[in-house]
């Protein structure tokens, strides 16, 4: 697989991951969880964001090279 195939392929599964974690808090929101528990959430969530952007900008890509 090249390089661009694994970026594109971990990148998809991070923004599935972030749509989960956006579906949780709404959810965590509606049932009334303590701020705490979403917080948490919400920093997971922020930083998958972020993981995202690293990988298709190329920064990750040394973890990407095959061995």
């Amino acid at each position: 697989m090249e390089l661009e195939e694994r970026r594109a392929l971990i990148a998809n599964f991070l923004r599935k991951c972030v749509t989960y974690s956006n579906d949780s808090i709404s959810r965590k929101i509606a049932r009334g969880e303590e701020e705490s528990e979403i917080a948490k959430w919400e920093t997971y969530r922020d930083f998958t964001d972020h993981a995202v952007r690293e990988v298709l900008d190329g920064d990750l890509d040394d973890w990407l090279e095959e061995e």
